[in-house]
């Protein structure tokens, strides 16, 4: 059996309406959204294997998962960390996919979803 996958979109709430626009997957205006595709994830895949580590969340496929306001910065740090050991042009232009999602989420004290 083969699983095909979606796209990975990462939103973010823009004030507390979207936080419950998006629990209830109605008006997405309150939500700031970037769009990951299988490559980009799966190139993206060492920074999100340290960030379930580090705050205990699974980020995979299958599910979708939070990333707390609290914990965006620190994840920041951790992003920036992998974009500064790796040269790979791919790895990068998805990294900076990411970094715009979550300098949002960090700039509102907002969570970044991670829906699949």
């Amino acid at each position: 059996m083969i699983l095909e996958w979606k796209k990975c979109y990462l939103n973010v709430p823009l004030n507390e309406n979207g936080i419950q626009d998006h629990e209830y997957d109605t008006d997405m205006s309150n939500i700031y959204t970037v769009t990951l595709d299988t490559k980009e994830y799966d190139l993206l895949s060492d920074v999100f294997h340290e960030w379930n580590q580090k705050f205990d969340i699974i980020i995979d496929i299958f599910e979708d998962e939070t990333l707390n306001a609290e914990s965006c910065s620190e994840a920041m740090i951790i992003l920036d960390n992998h974009i500064n050991q790796n040269n790979n042009e791919d790895f990068r232009k998805a990294a900076q996919k990411l970094k715009l999602a979550l300098s949002k989420a960090i700039q509102l004290n907002m969570p970044l979803f991670l829906d699949f």
